[in-house]
C-alpha cells in the first residue's frame, strides 16, 4: 500500500483567511478532550473578492476541510468526527458561504528509525514503519512535533478524482523498525 502526506499547496498565494473564530480552539494538536470541547457547528466570516482563492483544504488557523473532502473523509473513516465552521461573506450582498469542517484524525504509532529529526526537534525525513495492516486509511504520525496528515493511496485516488484544492501529495516512504523518539 502507498502513502501520501496531505500537505498545503505552495503555489497558492491568496487562501481564505477566517475571521472571528476562535484560534485557541481551532488550531492543530488537539487532544480529543479539546476536540470534544469545540461546538458542533461555529459561524465564522471572511472578506471576499475576486483574488481570494476559497480551496478546499486549509492550513491555516487548522486543518480544515471543504464539505466535498468531509464526505470522501467520511466515506473511508466512518467513525470520523468532525465539527464545523460555516463561514459568512462579511459584505452583505455577497451570498458565498463555504462550510468547512474540523476533522478528528487519529494518531498512529508508525514512525520509523529510518526516519530523521533536525536537533531541536523538528521532522527533517520522514519514513512510516507499517509492519501491520493499516486499520485507518487517514492517520496523523504521533511522535512529531508537526502536523502531518497521512493519507492512503485509495483517498488520495478519491481527493482528485474530485478535483480537490489547496494540497499537493507528498509521497511518503515506508521503511523498517519503528522507534519511538523523545521530543
Amino acid at each position: 500500500m502507498r502513502y501520501f502526506e496531505l500537505a498545503p499547496d505552495p503555489e497558492i498565494s491568496n487562501p481564505i483567511q477566517l475571521q472571528k473564530i476562535d484560534k485557541g480552539r481551532y488550531k492543530n494538536g488537539l487532544t480529543e478532550e479539546e476536540f470534544r470541547a469545540v461546538p458542533d457547528l461555529e459561524v465564522g466570516y471572511f472578506q471576499n473578492s475576486s483574488e481570494i482563492e476559497i480551496l478546499d483544504i486549509l492550513q491555516e488557523p487548522a486543518f480544515l476541510i471543504s464539505d466535498t473532502v468531509k464526505r470522501v473523509f467520511a466515506l473511508y473513516e466512518p467513525e470520523m468526527l468532525f465539527r464545523g465552521i460555516q463561514l459568512f461573506a462579511r459584505e452583505q450582498e455577497d451570498m458565498t458561504a463555504p462550510l468547512y469542517w474540523l476533522p478528528w484524525i487519529p494518531q498512529i504509532e508508525c514512525l520509523s528509525a529510518e526516519s530523521r529529526k533536525y536537533a531541536n526537534g523538528m521532522l527533517e525525513k520522514l519514513v512510516l514503519c507499517l509492519s501491520e495492516p493499516m486499520e485507518h486509511e487517514i492517520f496523523r504520525v504521533a511522535g512529531i512535533m508537526e502536523h502531518k496528515v497521512i493519507i492512503s493511496m485509495a483517498v488520495a485516488e478519491s481527493l482528485l478524482r474530485r478535483k480537490v484544492s489547496g494540497f499537493r501529495l507528498i509521497p511518503v516512504p515506508l521503511g523498517g523498525n519503528r522507534e519511538r523518539f523523545t521530543l
